[in-house]
Parts: structure tokens; C-alpha cells; sequence
């Protein structure tokens, strides 16, 4: 399994907006195979945020990335754009997990 994150910023003034893009979107995600979850969170007293999900595989993130899916849900016209600065997209491969019994 892997998680990918990906750091930005909500433009000055535009959190409310930049959190309401996502909260509004079409994310085409539920139905790609691979797709373990989604999180959108935000840094406490900040103006940052971390998108993250979750996949079975490399393979499975490296599939949505080149998918019709993806250009769905990124096709926002560069609305959202406006609404954010900053792209730091980290991978890390999970090496331990664990959940409730």
C-alpha cells in the first residue's frame, strides 16, 4: 500500500473557497481500481492543507494518474488554481498499519 500527499496552500483570503472546491467536486475516485481512500485535512491555525489517498499499489496510483478519471477530476478550468499555490506531492510506501480490532 501507498499514500500519497500532496502539500498546498489555500490563496490568502480564499480558504473557505479553496475548501468548498473540494467539498463540491466530482472526484471520480470510488470506482478506480487501487483506490483505498481520500482525506482532505487541514494544518491547525493555518492556511495549509494535505491532500492525501491511499492505494493498493504503485501501479494501482500510477494507473489513476494516466486515466480518464484524473482528467476528469482535474479539469476545473483552472478555478481552483486560483484558490491555491504551492504543488509538493510526496509518496511514502506503508510499512506498518493498524486498525481497531
Amino acid at each position: 500500500m501507498i499514500v500519497v500527499m500532496n502539500v498546498v496552500s489555500a490563496a490568502e483570503g480564499r480558504a473557505a473557497d479553496f475548501e468548498e472546491a473540494f467539498r463540491t467536486r466530482e472526484s471520480h475516485l470510488s470506482g478506480v481500481e487501487g483506490f483505498l481512500g481520500f482525506e482532505l485535512l487541514r494544518r491547525e491555525g493555518e492556511n495549509e492543507y494535505l491532500v492525501t489517498s491511499r492505494w493498493e499499489s504503485r501501479e494501482a496510483f500510477q494507473g489513476w494518474l494516466r486515466s480518464d478519471a484524473f482528467r476528469k477530476a482535474h479539469s476545473h478550468g483552472g478555478g481552483q488554481g486560483q484558490l491555491s499555490h504551492g504543488n509538493e506531492v510526496r509518496t511514502y510506501e506503508v510499512l506498518q498499519r493498524e486498525v481497531p480490532a
